[in-house]
């Protein structure tokens, strides 16, 4: 994802990697969506999906085969059929919590075949948002 550590997880990993403030790991990791109406930057969310079925999504995450600052999502993460339009989703948002809790990452979503390329999708009635496992990515601050 060719977002950015949030201004929250740079400095908690600043902190705990000089060993002057511990950082806990956190006990589950959940996906976000956001619209394209207010992006996100490091230290603001961006418009989060609400209502029509959509929660954040849990996810688990691996190493990326034949990289050392790269990890994917472990398995295919599929939110419900929407119950209500959900918008235009334009980018994505790591968090520590189902709920509130503390952003971790952020970024547009990207075309996986190039992981560059920036793509928008708009989520109707009745569609149903999936990301493959393996598709989306956070490379290390």
């Amino acid at each position: 994802m060719p977002g950015s550590a949030t201004s929250y997880l740079r400095t908690k990993v600043l902190g705990h990697t000089l060993a002057f403030a511990a950082y806990a790991e956190p006990t589950a990791i959940y996906l976000g969506l956001c619209t394209t109406a207010t992006p996100p930057t490091a230290t603001a969310p961006g418009s989060e999906v609400t209502g029509g079925a959509y929660a954040r999504m849990a996810a688990t995450w691996a190493m990326v085969v034949s990289r050392t600052d790269l990890a994917a999502n472990a398995a295919t993460l599929e939110w419900p059929a929407a119950t209500a339009p959900w918008g235009t989703l334009g980018y994505a948002e790591v968090w520590d919590a189902a709920t509130a809790g503390n952003r971790l990452y952020w970024g547009p979503l990207v075309d996986p075949t190039d992981g560059v390329t920036p793509i928008t999708r708009t989520i109707a009635v009745g569609d149903i948002m999936r990301i493959s496992s393996g598709n989306f990515t956070v490379q290390a601050i």
